[in-house]
């Protein structure tokens, strides 16, 4: 389960300093891959194979744009599959991805190339953020986690549970719904749309979802009308993933780690609600993330779930050691993997800091000094504490931050991440983890939160 850097070019990699990629546990753990060209140069369908490209218009401007989108798509893809032949795998054994799209208008660009490059595109969520930030961002990004088909620990190549044409669940997109590597699963980010209907409608509210999803609906225009669309969005969508799973002998007990993108901040906590009362006291480890935006128009929240099947591999669940943010452990131990739960700037009273007062004293100066040029003054303090939470937990699980293997960091400028980058030294120096970062109007659950971080590590034991 040795921990191992995979060097490769400067260019491949969005974030300088970092690792293209981690290999350890059996698994690939690479870093966000951008698409596109050193400084001001713009990119067009003359810098992509023909067959990537969309027969030109012959007007500058008609073509200009969806030309610059195009070829951004397929250098991110050809970046990725770079990365990965460089760590002994291929973009076969791709388990889940997360794209990063500056603008979701142009989803059908980047879908159109990613079908070449990925004939059975993996689980797959495609999110729509501020900036897509690194070194040559600028319409998409991507990140993931593939099969190490080289090293000792794989616990077996992918494998296919959902295929993208699943009669009973189709995917909204060209992509695959479920994925394995041995027991652990990989489920795509399912959205509230109805697949199996024609137009494939989203769900608006209570109207749309059975008597018993309905046990928050009031009978009140007023209340119904703000809670109901996050309320049945959510119950829609973990039922779906509740089918899904029961199609392949699983069930939402067996789910250890869930990401949750929302629209709207103000929907976390009858998001909440919906939550809990679906996996009562065998909640998995939660993150919870703002994005511009999530699926398809009219979608407040995308889910992503991974899950372990039972009697396979162990797994454990570490608690808080602070008062919890939330339903679920700070840490599920699943074989060969720690997912930690959503890492915020959580200060000793359980609540979200504000300013430099409750860090160590030999961090206070460094802190101090680098509020006055960040989207809030809090924003230095929280990347402490959320570093300092990190550490509390790798040492209650027995590792080391060493064997922290991937990070992605959400922020709301790339003015943070110039903080984020002088404060995270404090607490890991070397064998830095595979990393992204993106740029969201909702880095946490709760619109205080101005910084989260999203940590993978391994299992040593």
């Amino acid at each position: 389960m040795r921990r191992r850097e995979v060097p490769t070019e400067p260019e491949l990699t969005a974030w300088p300093g970092y690792p293209a990629a981690v290999r350890g546990g059996g698994f690939v753990f690479t870093s966000g891959v951008r698409g596109g060209l050193p400084g001001d140069e713009t990119a067009s369908y003359s810098d992509v194979p023909p067959e990537f490209a969309r027969p030109s218009q012959g007007f500058v401007l008609v073509d200009g744009m969806e030309g610059e989108a195009t070829a951004d798509a397929w250098r991110a893809h050809s970046n990725l599959e770079r990365v990965l032949a460089r760590a002994g795998t291929r973009g076969d054994q791709i388990l889940r991805q997360r794209m990063w799209q500056r603008d979701k208008r142009f989803f059908p660009v980047l879908e159109r190339v990613r079908k070449i490059w990925q004939p059975e595109a993996a689980p797959s969520s495609g999110l729509g953020v501020s900036s897509v930030g690194g070194q040559r961002g600028g319409w998409f990004g991507i990140e993931g986690i593939a099969v190490d088909v080289e090293d000792r620990d794989c616990l077996g190549a992918r494998r296919i549970l959902t295929p993208a044409g699943d009669a009973a669940n189709p995917s909204a997109s060209i992509y695959s719904q479920m994925s394995a590597s041995g027991p652990l699963v990989f489920l795509a980010g399912h959205i509230p749309i109805r697949t199996a209907l024609p137009g494939k409608p989203v769900v608006a509210g209570f109207d749309d979802v059975p008597e018993e999803g309905r046990f928050l609906e009031t009978g009140r225009s007023h209340p119904d009308a703000r809670d109901g669309p996050i309320a049945a969005q959510t119950w829609f969508v973990y039922n779906e993933i509740r089918r899904a799973l029961a199609s392949n002998r699983m069930a939402m007990s067996d789910i250890v780690h869930v990401r949750v993108y929302l629209a709207d901040l103000r929907d976390f906590g009858t998001f909440h609600r919906v939550h809990q009362h679906f996996f009562g006291g065998c909640a998995p480890a939660l993150t919870v993330v703002g994005f511009d935006e999530v699926g398809h128009k009219g979608c407040r929240i995308e889910i992503e779930p991974t899950a372990l099947r039972p009697g396979t591999l162990d797994r454990s669940d570490l608690g808080w050691r602070w008062p919890a943010p939330f339903a679920g452990p700070a840490v599920v131990r699943a074989g060969p993997l720690l997912l930690f739960a959503g890492m915020l700037g959580i200060g000793p009273d359980g609540r979200i800091v504000r300013n430099a007062d409750t860090v160590a004293p030999e961090a206070a100066d460094l802190v101090r000094s680098l509020e006055a040029n960040t989207s809030s003054p809090s924003v230095p303090a929280q990347i402490w504490w959320a570093w300092q939470r990190i550490r509390e937990c790798c040492a209650a699980s027995g590792i080391g931050p060493e064997a922290i293997t991937k990070t992605v960091v959400y922020l709301r400028t790339e003015a943070d991440l110039i903080a984020y980058e002088a404060i995270r030294p404090l607490f890991a120096t070397r064998d830095l983890p595979a990393f992204d970062c993106v740029f969201v109007p909702g880095p946490g659950p709760v619109e205080e939160a101005a910084a989260q971080i999203d940590v993978t590590a391994l299992n040593h034991a």
